[in-house]
């Protein structure tokens, strides 16, 4: 960046400041030669004006407008030619150049504009070559830091290291993927306020600035847009002083390589997810051996001989969203943002584990030590309380099935902890933490899941029911399934039924008449949903399905 005290010190030119020191230090753009009345229309701001003096000719009132339109024009400022127009510069202009920190300086008549000129451009042009020198070492740099694989942390340390500053890179939800400092670190407490004042301006993709209580200076937050859309926010704090052309090269040559890199994050987590889903969905249809689970478990870098559970995250309901926003994105955005959420909890305590989003749930294979089996409920609590600060517009419920050393048990820990969620809100509680033991008795039933005991016990249950819809051509046990779902809103259910609700109760009636169990007993519409549930169990052992969106 050339400054006006840069043209000064040019050796040789003799040319004389009278006013306007404080201000030497103003950028130069360029320079321009201009004897015009007015020459504002022309200019843009930031240049340096020389000129022979024709429009200091006249009265003081006259010249003094001339001067406070350059000045209201952001000029860096003016240079007077002696011996031409006039021979000194009047006392009451150079006052208003002082008085307004306008750099006013006066050029001997032996040297030609022409001169300054060439000296300007000269070092204009090799500042901006040696600019462009540096900016390659940069990109150089920091592409070498992409080709090896070194990660975020990497490019964010590179970045505070070269321009002295911090920087903390949020996702677009919030949430800090990375940060790193220079000097001194950005306390929690700050970057919480740095990204409330992101929030309200997330939806642009052009840089600004924010100001933050308690830091020194601003903050210049850089839109990282990856894939057409922003994927994260830049955050910087410069240590001390402001952004320099060089800073700014340099944070847009990070911008971009984060770019890439949340590309590649991407791109490797999408294919991670889907090969585990994959699995999920195998695993829990009994369609792989126990050989297959172990090679896989050891492609995704768990321990085969470990024990391991499955930690199953229901979602329960959604809060209402923001005027304007579309539902099925803001759902989906949502539903992105928990699974990450679920990862970066346990990745963060080092538990080993996978873990893939399907339908309306976030399912988790979490590999245990015999010490920290124990400790299980506790690591689901603090998801909980996690998710409900991270993610408040949806709520969620946990279960958790029980350890299992042996490989093709773990579709039985997913039923337990599937089980222990829908059994809980049978009794009406919404974002439980569930387990085994809310299973109670039924957990016996649940864990045996041969064909014949579950074939005995919906007998015991529906029988009755079912021998009357085959007689009568009705679907009395299709609509009490449908009330027990919608956990005994008859609105819900008569919605999804397509029928009036005095039909449903009707139905519901019947129901009550044909089984010699009432509705209103918590006992009884468990036993209920445990026998359809039986025989969901009955018929998946006899086909076998894929994906767990069915179960």
């Amino acid at each position: 960046m050339i400054t006006v005290q840069d043209i000064l010190d040019i050796p040789d030119l003799n040319l004389r400041l009278v006013a306007g020191a404080k201000a030497t230090s103003n950028p130069v753009r360029w320079v321009h030669i201009a004897e015009l009345p007015d020459p504002t229309d022309w200019l843009k701001g930031g240049e340096l004006l020389l000129t022979t003096g024709y429009p200091l000719v006249g009265t003081q009132e006259k010249t003094s407008e001339y001067l406070q339109r350059l000045i209201d024009n952001n000029l860096s400022g003016l240079g007077v030619g002696l011996g031409f127009s006039i021979d000194e510069l009047p006392p009451g202009l150079v006052e208003l150049a002082e008085d307004n920190s306008f750099p006013l300086f006066t050029i001997p008549y032996s040297v030609p504009f022409i001169a300054i000129t060439e000296a300007v451009s000269s070092k204009i042009v090799n500042e901006q070559y040696s600019l462009l020198q540096r900016s390659l070492a940069v990109h150089e740099k920091l592409t070498k830091i992409v080709l090896e694989e070194r990660g975020l942390e990497a490019i964010l340390s590179t970045l505070s290291a070269l321009v002295g500053c911090s920087a903390v890179l949020f996702d677009f939800h919030g949430l800090v993927l990375c940060e790193a400092s220079y000097r001194r670190r950005v306390p929690a407490g700050v970057i919480a306020d740095l990204w409330r004042q992101i929030a309200d301006k997330r939806a642009t993709r052009q840089d600004f600035a924010v100001g933050i209580e308690g830091l020194s200076g601003g903050v210049q937050v850089y839109p990282v847009v990856a894939s057409h859309r922003i994927g994260a926010f830049l955050a910087v704090v410069k240590d001390s002083g402001d952004f320099s052309d060089y800073d700014r090269i340099i944070l847009h040559h990070v911008v971009t390589v984060t770019a890439l890199e949340l590309v590649k994050k991407k791109a490797v987590a999408e294919t991670e997810k889907r090969l585990a889903g994959d699995f999920f969905d195998e695993l829990v249809a009994s369609d792989l051996y126990e050989e297959e689970i172990a090679r896989r478990l050891a492609f995704f870098g768990l321990d085969p001989e470990a024990e391991h559970l499955i930690m199953l995250l229901d979602i329960d309901g959604f809060q209402a969203f923001a005027e304007g926003e579309r539902e099925e994105t803001a759902v989906q955005d949502v539903k992105e943002r928990l699974h990450w959420t679920v990862d970066e909890f346990l990745a963060r305590r080092a538990l080993p584990f996978i873990s893939a989003s399907r339908s309306d749930a976030v399912i988790v294979l979490l590999q245990t030590e015999p010490e920290t089996a124990a400790g299980v409920m506790r690591v689901a609590h603090e998801l909980h309380e996690t998710i409900s600060e991270t993610t408040p517009e949806v709520t969620v419920s946990i279960g958790v099935g029980r350890p299992h050393k042996s490989l093709v048990d773990l579709r039985q820990s997913y039923y337990e902890a599937h089980y222990a969620i829908k059994i809980r809100k049978l009794k009406g509680d919404r974002a439980v933490i569930a387990s085994f033991d809310d299973l109670g008795s039924y957990g016996l039933l649940l864990g045996l899941q041969d064909t014949l005991s579950l074939e005995v016990f919906y007998e015991s249950v529906l029988g009755a029911l079912r021998e009357y819809d085959e007689e009568s051509s009705s679907d009395l046990v299709k609509s009490l399934q449908c009330f027990l779902e919608a956990n005994g809103h008859w609105g819900e259910a008569a919605e999804r039924l397509y029928v009036h609700r005095h039909t449903l109760r009707y139905r519901m009636k019947r129901v009550e008449e044909i089984t010699g169990r009432r509705l209103d007993s918590s006992q009884d519409r468990m036993e209920f949903w445990l026998a359809l549930k039986a025989r969901e169990l009955i018929e998946q052992s006899a086909r076998k399905p894929k994906g767990l969106q069915q179960l």
